[in-house]
């Protein structure tokens, strides 16, 4: 006791037990210090979304573009937005046509049966554009999946006091804003179809057939109808909305395709065809395609097959 009591009072070794805490103490704050400055992050990169105002769809169409750097095509659309596309150069020239395809709900440019579908029909001189197709919210679904009613006449109340709003008016002010979803949905998908076909013009492709996949179909009719007629329709286990097949013949026989294939994979679409053909719709055949309740990528072959042999009943092909 009396040692240490002896030792603990010496001025030179408390000098030094002061500065050696005063060394451990600054060595332990000078990485802390530094520490922090690592935790700190630096200025956020601006992400995929802002660039050029593109707007994501959901479909990895950036992880698409660097898994695929010799195919990925962005086009260019109205306020200066883009979408992602394959384009699939035709392996042996001369190139017989050009063949666009619309992914199935959810699918980008290369997933599902596009991709190997894609893929085949190039292999058989036939240059490809595939383009994906984003999901609808699920709002916007119920809206699309609603069961086609006919428009309701006029109540006679209605005429009486013309100042009282009918209740088919209150459901139009209603339905206005969904309406302006489900427009804006649609418009967005045939901007990208009408960017495709001009990027084949510039390419100085023959645009051959229009390929629907799935839910795709809705919008290769549409297409049609609305923007341009091409030589070809064909629908691959098309899936229509209720409206969109309720208005079916009418789109089609508006858009005069020449020729219409669908590969269907059950015998429901037979109903389908008998409708199309007691509207008068010329030109349509179908035929099954394998016994699965929906195409597959390993499908992509055979399907391929069907098409091109199909397009080569045409002289010209």
């Amino acid at each position: 006791m009396r040692r240490f009591r002896t030792i603990s009072q010496s001025p030179y070794l408390m000098s030094l037990f002061g500065w050696l805490m005063a060394g451990i103490m600054l060595g332990t704050a000078v990485p802390a210090v530094a520490q922090d400055e690592v935790a700190t992050p630096a200025a956020t990169p601006p992400t995929p979304n802002e660039v050029r105002g593109v707007v994501s769809s959901g479909l990895g169409e950036w992880g698409l573009n660097h898994r695929f750097p010799d195919f990925a095509l962005w086009l260019e659309l109205e306020e200066g937005a883009r979408t992602l596309a394959l384009f699939w150069p035709e392996t042996e020239t001369p190139a017989r046509g050009a063949v666009i395809i619309l992914a199935d709900e959810g699918e980008n440019a290369a997933s599902g049966l596009t991709g190997t579908l894609a893929r085949e029909l190039a292999h058989r001189k036939l240059a490809v554009l595939s383009l994906g197709l984003e999901p609808p919210s699920e709002a916007l679904e119920r809206i699309l999946e609603q069961p086609f009613v006919a428009p309701e006449p006029k109540p006679k109340a209605a005429e009486q006091n013309p100042g009282a709003p009918s209740p088919a008016a209150i459901d139009v002010l209603a339905a206005e804003a969904p309406g302006d979803l489900e427009a804006a949905y649609r418009k967005r998908i045939l901007d990208e179809l009408a960017a495709a076909v001009a990027e084949l013009k510039n390419r100085e492709y023959e645009l051959t057939a229009l390929v629907g996949i799935g839910r795709g179909s809705n919008y290769v009719v549409a297409y049609a109808a609305e923007l341009a007629a091409p030589t070809a329709l064909i629908w691959a286990g098309p899936k229509f909305y209720p409206r969109d097949a309720r208005q079916l013949a009418e789109n089609v026989k508006k858009a005069s395709v020449p020729r219409i294939l669908e590969l269907s994979l059950t015998d429901a679409s037979g109903q389908r065809k008998a409708g199309l053909e007691r509207a008068g719709v010329q030109g349509f055949s179908r035929q099954n395609v394998g016994a699965d309740i929906e195409f597959m990528p390993r499908d992509g072959k055979a399907v391929a097959s069907r098409i091109s042999a199909w397009l080569k009943r045409d002289g010209r092909q």
